[in-house]
């Protein structure tokens, strides 16, 4: 028994032996290169003297305490970040599962029986019956051989899906930051907003008990006390209707703190501590070429290609022989007393091979099958590249826009004000009707609500800018506490001669054995 232990040994070894340096079957995996621009066309800027801003922290650029508290509870408490998380544990428990099958399948197994047998049986050296018991207590060895690369190609599909979840997480962490970010400075806005209606209802109160006492005093007429009437009460229902807004942006950040909307609530503030100056941080946008590196994004899709690209190699194995061991070891006997003894040992050891000889075109539909999900996992890292860089160009254009647009208005609010200060005179010595202080005050309003509206604005595309250049620009990105390491990227060859995709390089026209 124990020498038949020791073959068995002898045998799972060198099989394993032969799993992990058998030859492997299907397309080797050349990372996609896609088109890189020399410089992004609004400019941007490699370096513009901004503070380190890191992957972990990147909204403390905006030096804000309030947005750093919500950023901090919205990364421990948002529902996507945990979803995110827990995809990523499934990923991993999908390698590990697939890494089981390096290994033989050992299973314990027992039965006992008691069996009468007639007389008259076919085949009895006795004539006689017979009643008897059957104790069995085997352990059962089943293993397949990897000698094609399956198991190892789809160890490589697992682990590349096991990285490109953990980009994703790192996504959806970035993505959920931004859209604090972006709700708080739009809630800020409103309020902002809401001030200068505030401001701009008492001013025009003073003028309807102007134009009131001038009626009274048969200065002007009623037309003129229901004019500025009008204009307050427009006025206040303009106030009220940033409630709305400010309501449905402070309910969507509750939603992201992972907060209930009924328990939430952010006092009112028209500026944001430390933007008193109403500019938002200046972003470096650094290189083209660095983007690849900064965005989770990119990386998820990247990962998915090269997980894509190991199916092929799984496919491609099923037209090859299947080669596996199993054996059996144990011990039989009529009665438990002497179960364990040597003399009642069994054994057995087999080898089989199995090879499709004919299966309708399975094994070549599979092979087809997972070569269009490489070529769709493939145009999809294309995409999501073009994007990533539409989505920087667009913020770029749009800061360099609004800031041009922000000195226009500015000059147009200082204008307007100049010419209502004018208007007001002119009535107040009768040159005028009111209808032209109305006129004045619309412009007036008019113009200050589109500063206010750039202002947030401004602040908005700035942190969608950071989200588009990946959520930091220096250094790599940090594993935050709490959440699952990045597993090293295996088997990553550069191919700087080879274009990102054309039918002669179609991975299910190669074969590779190594």
């Amino acid at each position: 028994m124990w020498h038949s232990k020791m073959v068995w040994t002898r045998v799972a070894f060198a099989a394993a032996l032969a799993s992990l340096s058998g030859c492997m079957v299907g397309p080797k995996y050349y990372q996609p290169i896609p088109p890189v621009p020399a410089a992004f066309k609004e400019g941007g800027t490699p370096d513009a003297g901004a503070p380190e801003i890191a992957y972990s922290d990147w909204w403390r650029v905006f030096k804000n305490p309030e947005l750093n508290r919500l950023e901090t509870e919205a990364d421990a408490a948002n529902q996507d970040i945990r979803l995110a998380v827990a995809r990523v544990d499934q990923a991993q428990a999908g390698t590990k599962y697939a890494r089981s099958f390096l290994f033989p399948s050992i299973d314990l197994g027992g039965s006992a029986s008691r069996t009468r047998e007639a007389q008259n049986r076919p085949n009895s050296t006795t004539g006689s019956a017979a009643t008897y018991n059957d104790l069995q207590l085997p352990i059962f060895l089943s293993y397949e051989i990897d000698a094609w690369g399956r198991v190892r190609h789809s160890i490589e599909s697992a682990t590349a899906t096991t990285q490109a979840t953990a980009a994703d997480l790192r996504f959806v962490r970035l993505a959920v930051e931004a859209n604090v970010a972006m709700d708080y400075y739009g809630l800020r806005e409103t309020d902002a907003e809401r001030q200068l209606l505030d401001s701009t209802v008492g001013e025009m109160q003073k003028a309807v008990d102007l134009t009131t006492n001038r009626f009274r005093g048969g200065l002007s007429s009623e037309l003129e006390v229901k004019q500025a009437q009008t204009l307050l009460s427009q006025t206040r229902s303009q106030a009220q209707a940033l409630d709305v807004q400010r309501a449905q942006l402070e309910h969507a950040i509750a939603v992201l703190e992972g907060k209930a909307a009924s328990d939430f609530s952010i006092p009112r503030s028209p500026l944001p501590d430390g933007q008193h100056d109403g500019l938002p941080p200046a972003i470096p946008s650094g290189l083209p070429a660095e983007l690849l590196a900064r965005r989770p994004d990119i990386a998820e899709v990247e990962r998915y290609v090269a997980a894509a690209n190991a199916q092929i190699g799984v496919a491609k194995t099923a037209a090859l022989p299947h080669i596996s061991l199993t054996g059996l070891a144990g011990f039989e006997s009529t009665n438990p007393s002497g179960l364990f003894s040597w003399q009642n040992g069994i054994a057995s050891l087999g080898a089989s091979a199995l090879t499709p000889l004919f299966n309708g075109g399975r094994v070549r539909a599979g092979v087809d099958q997972a070569s269009a999900a490489y070529r769709q996992s493939l145009a999809q890292y294309q995409k999501t590249v073009l994007t990533a860089y539409q989505e920087v160009e667009d913020q770029l254009a749009a800061l360099r826009i609004l800031s041009g647009e922000a000195q226009s208005t500015a000059d147009a609010v200082s204008a307007a004000q100049q010419a209502e200060a004018i208007a007001l005179n002119r009535y107040r010595s009768g040159l005028v009707s009111y209808l032209d202080v109305v006129y004045a005050q619309t412009a007036l309003l008019a113009n200050q609500r589109t500063a206010t509206q750039i202002a947030g604005q401004r602040m908005v595309a700035t942190v969608v800018l950071i989200k588009a250049l990946g959520g930091g620009w220096l250094g790599v990105p940090a594993t935050k506490p709490g959440s699952p390491a990045e597993t090293p990227r295996t088997d990553r060859r550069s191919m700087a001669s080879t274009p990102p995709y054309s039918a002669s390089n179609d991975p299910s026209n190669t074969d590779r054995i190594d």
